[in-house]
């Protein structure tokens, strides 16, 4: 649309000025064919303004001074300067634009101070369309930087929303995934001693694998802008979950959790889910370990979370799931601390700081 829409309305104006120009002049002049021709010209040259800005810009001063210097009255073809101007202002490199567009506002204001009816640079004439080019080409500069800057935070929003999608399907795959592969393992081994004990890790399976199915489906819509479903997020019935899993696993379980749903903000209640679900999966895969202790409570003015194994592998060089888990409380202002426990194997401590429900 700009293309072909931008030269064909400077064309009518260009027109209606040669028109009017050549109506007022009372003296002996070219065949009025030449000034129509040039208002053409210089509107047919806009086609090429959002590539080559500037080249354009010298290309219509070249035919203004041909009009000019042939004899016409008037600069009715210079009016797509306006146009060619914002252009040359909007291009991303306004220290580079801006002095340019000046520079050819100045050179339009010499042409009508030339012969054959010259004009003093101080008439109105020249001085008003030289500032009304400058005045176009600072607008431009303001408008492309305004743009620019929409653009950027657009760009970080959209990298921002792709990075919490990937945090979640990493913690609903990798979750899954461990416990589907334990479950599967536990009936591989039953499956001729212990047939029932087999069947029931396979539903077990079969369960996890259905229950991640729609996390991942709305985790993925969120990357569509025309489909961002309302589901519930997870909450810390989650950890109960994951801890269930853990003893199914094989694992002695140690659950002390103090807080509960609804004495946590929801974004709280958000991250401490899914750091505690990765954490205890991690476990689970990693930590070869039998006992697995999970805390979570209040101390002071902040909420911790405390997730430890008495496994003898630490895990290797930090991977995605602990990332994940370090950028989801940092996101909230908390802070993420993994190492060796007190008493030996893996520590995960996740420390947020309680915030009052909204509302409540």
């Amino acid at each position: 649309m700009l293309r072909w829409g931008l030269p064909v309305g400077t064309l009518v104006v260009n027109i209606i000025a040669v028109a009017s120009e050549l109506a007022a002049a009372g003296t002996a002049m070219p065949r009025a064919l030449g000034a129509y021709a040039a208002a053409v010209v210089t509107a047919a040259l806009l086609i090429w303004g959002r590539s080559r800005p500037f080249t354009v810009c010298l290309a219509i001063l070249a035919v203004s001074l041909a009009h000019h210097l042939a004899g016409y009255p008037g600069q009715g073809p210079a009016f797509a300067l306006f146009p060619a101007v914002f252009l040359l202002g909007s291009e991303p490199r306004p220290a580079r634009s801006l002095p340019l567009a000046v520079a050819v506002a100045t050179a339009w204001a010499v042409i009508p101070t030339l012969p054959p009816h010259p004009v003093a640079w101080t008439d109105w004439g020249v001085l008003g369309p030289a500032l009304g080019m400058c005045i176009v080409a600072v607008s431009a500069v303001a408008i492309g930087a305004s743009a620019r800057q929409v653009r950027a935070e657009h760009a970080a929003e959209t990298a921002e929303l792709r990075a919490a999608v990937a945090r979640d399907i990493h913690d609903v795959l990798a979750h899954t995934v461990a416990a589907i592969g334990i479950q599967t393992t536990l009936a591989l081994d039953a499956i001729d001693d212990d047939p029932d004990l087999a069947k029931e890790s396979m539903r077990r399976a079969r369960e996890l694998a259905r229950g991640a199915a729609p996390q991942l489906r709305t985790a993925l819509l969120q990357l569509r802008e025309d489909e961002r479903p309302e589901q519930p997020q997870p909450t810390l019935a989650l950890l109960d979950a994951v801890l269930d899993e853990a003893r199914a696993a094989g694992f002695e379980v140690e659950r002390r959790i103090r807080l509960e749903t609804g004495m946590i903000d929801p974004v709280t209640e958000l991250t401490f889910a899914r750091v505690g679900q990765e954490a205890v999966t991690n476990a689970i895969r990693h930590s070869g370990g039998r006992r697995l202790r999970c805390v979570l409570e209040a101390r002071g003015g902040e909420a911790v979370l405390e997730v430890a194994d008495d496994g003898s592998r630490l895990p290797g060089p930090e991977g995605l799931g602990i990332a994940g888990m370090r950028e989801r409380a940092a996101a909230i202002g908390g802070r993420l601390e993994t190492g060796p426990g007190p008493t030996g194997g893996f520590l995960v401590r996740a420390t947020i700081p309680l915030r009052a429900r909204r509302g409540g």
